[in-house]
């Protein structure tokens, strides 16, 4: 029987969910008599596609964080959050939103930047633009700021969102620069999938206009300011800041060069025959492992 849990066993508890090894994480937990113990079994009820179950044991995890000997409010918000999730995955709108806004404004004051704070934060923004409010939702994101208010992780995925929403507005010029920032800092902390994919889309959105008079995406970034919404715009690259991304994913597209629809390397061997640079050779070695039609023809 678990009667309560400290730092540690919370944390590998925590891994052990989001790893998906429910039985061992059941196995260790055991009965659940604490805060800590209520919301795990709310994250292996929702492991296991269990709401409601997951509902009560965050109804137990907040009323368990209210009492004055086990006191725990950032617990408290987190579960808070969590069942705005459920909530939301419910269609209950209005509570969601009640549920992921508390949790947001709570954090912000007891625990701001916080790795807790700034999912808050973020879940808020999603939140905004799945209801069809995306300047509510870049409004959200800008309370995560580029210099050191979150940790660079939170950071990444807001620019990396940020830059969706202001694709869906048709700021195409402001959607490569947020993928640039998002792709510099998920590059220099290890986050591969985000680097990865932000990587594609600045090559992506650059190839409609490879000019050598565009300005540095560095640049940019250093001027950039806070605007209202804008009209749309075009994209447009440096071809060396184009080179610089296209080298960096050449290897990591190189991995695994299997399936019929590949667009990542088809838009990567565009960048490159646009460079004209020797990288092409790369792929010319392994045209007999590329099953892309597409790609076997730009090789050509």
């Amino acid at each position: 029987m678990t009667l309560g849990l400290g730092d540690e066993e919370f944390a590998i508890l925590e891994d052990l969910v989001g790893q998906n090894h429910i039985i061992e994480a059941k196995n260790m937990l055991g009965k659940a008599v604490c805060a800590r113990g209520s919301f795990i079994e709310s994250a292996i009820s929702l492991a296991e596609n269990d709401i409601e179950g997951a509902l009560t044991s965050l109804e137990e995890c907040m009323n368990r964080s209210r009492t004055p000997s086990t006191r725990n409010p950032v617990l408290e918000a987190r579960a808070r959050m969590l069942r705005g999730l459920c909530r939301s995955g419910l269609g209950e709108k209005i509570e969601a939103s009640a549920d992921l806004r508390w949790a947001m404004d709570r954090l912000n004051a007891i625990d701001s930047g916080s790795e807790a704070h700034g999912i808050a934060i973020l879940n808020v923004a999603a939140w905004h633009r799945q209801n069809g409010e995306p300047v509510m939702a870049l409004a959200t994101h800008s309370e995560i700021a580029r210099e050191n208010t979150h940790v660079p992780e939170i950071v990444a995925v807001s620019r990396q969102r940020v830059a969706a929403i202001h694709a869906d507005l048709g700021d195409l010029a402001g959607s490569i620069r947020h993928h640039w920032t998002a792709w510099e800092i998920a590059r220099d902390t290890g986050m591969s999938v985000i680097a990865e994919a932000s990587c594609l889309h600045i090559i992506d959105l650059g190839l409609a206009n490879v000019d050598t008079q565009s300005e540095r995406m560095s640049v940019r970034i250093e001027n950039s300011r806070p605007e209202p919404r804008k009209d749309p715009t075009e994209p447009s690259i440096h071809p060396s800041d184009l080179k610089d991304v296209t080298e960096w994913i050449v290897p990591r597209v190189l991995k695994d060069v299997s399936g019929d629809q590949r667009v990542d390397m088809q838009i990567v061997v565009e960048a490159l025959h646009i460079l004209d640079s020797g990288l092409i050779e790369r792929f010319q070695g392994i045209k007999d492992s590329i099953q892309d039609a597409l790609v076997l023809a730009a090789l050509q």
